[in-house]
């Protein structure tokens, strides 16, 4: 899925689908008197709405939560790299040499967005 697609499922559908579930679950469940296989098939039907809610909900806390929490880390490794380049910087090595980390490293980024 493209990110825009992304976007716009996790902050506009779930959230429809998860109140959606669960107004339904509510509904079903505020209005039963179960009487029998019919009725105790209702009462399962409200709890499966109610599951089906909770577990939207759980789905979009998740990613939101992972999202943040990959953000970090990805800004984290950025610095950690941007430091260790400082460093090599003002190490009497060869520019040859790190002309060679620069084009490998630049590969390996290449290679690696090309898989997502």
């Amino acid at each position: 899925m493209k990110p825009n697609r992304d976007a716009a499922f996790y902050k506009i559908l779930l959230p429809v689908f998860t109140v959606a579930n669960l107004g339904l679950g509510v509904v079903v469940l505020s209005q039963l008197q179960p009487n029998g296989q019919l009725g105790w098939l209702e009462v399962g039907t409200g709890a499966f709405c109610c599951l089906v809610a909770g577990w939207l909900a759980a789905a979009g806390w998740s990613r939101a939560y992972w999202g943040v929490t990959m953000t970090k880390q990805v800004s984290a490794w950025h610095r950690m790299v941007d430091a260790i380049f400082g460093w090599i910087e003002e190490l009497p090595v060869s520019p040859e040499a790190m002309n060679k980390l620069k084009r490998s490293l630049d590969e390996a980024l290449v290679k690696n967005h090309t898989r997502t």
